[in-house]
């Protein structure tokens, strides 16, 4: 049965024998309902074919679901990925496998083996039922585990779910070798450096898809910023023209300014991309200089250009 999100496939409460078996256990503990079970099968089973077309419609109810180990990422780890994938979409929710290290948001947090001090047959199973019980309550359209390598309880998860397309492994210094062994329940894995490592973007730089006057030019000049012809380098975009895919290049973080008569043609973008799409008119100049003023007078330590938010939309949405 096909269903919009990830859900444990073939539970007993969803065949149709468990509804006819269900239907004859009631009428042997009440005997009086023994004449009339031709009646209540047939309708047992059709009610229970309604619940399965239901099923099939349902939608999803958030959008990913993050299982974090905690227990295998360093602070830096946390600090520099861990809110920034839970704000991938308003509708996301966080599991916990240990202590935070920070004061991120986790919906759900389960005490590690360690923390517990059981044996590993007993964590595992806590811990499989406890993520069962996530995904029954919240039914996600994907599953994404962050951690060094995911535990048997979480790996016995994956065998009982539906659709396998839809879980993604983001490892933590792990060992190729056993990274390759593991995958193979999972669409698609990736390393966690992947969303923290530096682009190719250069910064103090822009471009414009209209030549600028001179006088401009030597503003810029002025101010620190060089003026190039590569739009994929750059680390600002001045866009008068509606030939260019905006959404890959605020994904790449980098700061359009485009003409406020293309703002009615323009798609609708994440929020979490707004902040870098500034829309202006003829003052547009002004804007320009008053935006990079500001940002280069601010302060603050040295972060990837294009956020964990958009590369996580980029790898957990693209075939490839």
């Amino acid at each position: 049965m096909i269903r919009k999100y990830i859900h444990v496939d073939k539970e007993a409460e969803n065949s149709y024998s468990f509804a006819v078996g269900d239907e004859i256990r009631k009428s042997l503990i009440a005997p009086w309902k023994l004449p009339i079970l031709p009646i209540a099968l047939p309708k047992r089973i059709f009610a229970h074919r309604k619940t399965i077309s239901h099923l099939r419609l349902e939608e999803a109810i958030v959008d990913c679901l993050f299982i974090f180990d905690l227990e295998k990422m360093r602070v830096s780890d946390q600090k520099a990925f861990t809110d920034h994938a839970l704000n991938y979409s308003d509708k996301c929710i966080g599991v916990g496998i240990g202590s935070p290290k920070t004061q991120s948001r986790f919906d759900h947090i389960i005490s590690s083996r360690r923390d517990l001090n059981i044996e590993a047959k007993e964590w595992n199973s806590m811990l499989e039922n406890f993520l069962l019980g996530v995904i029954r309550a919240h039914k996600p359209k994907k599953l994404v585990f962050v951690g060094k390598y995911p535990y048997a309880g979480l790996m016995s998860v994956l065998r009982r779910c539906q659709p396998k397309s839809e879980f993604f492994w983001i490892h933590v210094r792990g060992e190729q070798k056993v990274i390759d062994e593991r995958s193979d329940k999972f669409a698609k894995t990736i390393a966690l450096n992947h969303f923290s490592s530096n682009d190719d973007i250069i910064r103090n730089t822009i471009y414009f898809d209209d030549p600028p006057s001179e006088k401009f030019r030597e503003q810029m000049k002025k101010d620190g910023i060089t003026i190039i012809k590569n739009s994929e380098h750059a680390q600002y975009l001045v866009l008068k023209k509606n030939k260019h895919d905006f959404e890959v290049m605020l994904m790449r973080n980098q700061t359009l300014f485009v003409d406020s008569k293309l703002q009615p043609m323009m798609p609708h973008f994440p929020n979490y991309l707004l902040g870098n799409l500034i829309y202006s008119d003829s003052n547009i100049f002004e804007t320009i200089q008053s935006v990079i003023s500001y940002r280069k007078g601010i302060v603050r330590k040295p972060m990837p250009l294009s956020s964990v938010e958009a590369r996580l939309d980029i790898w957990l949405n693209s075939l490839f």
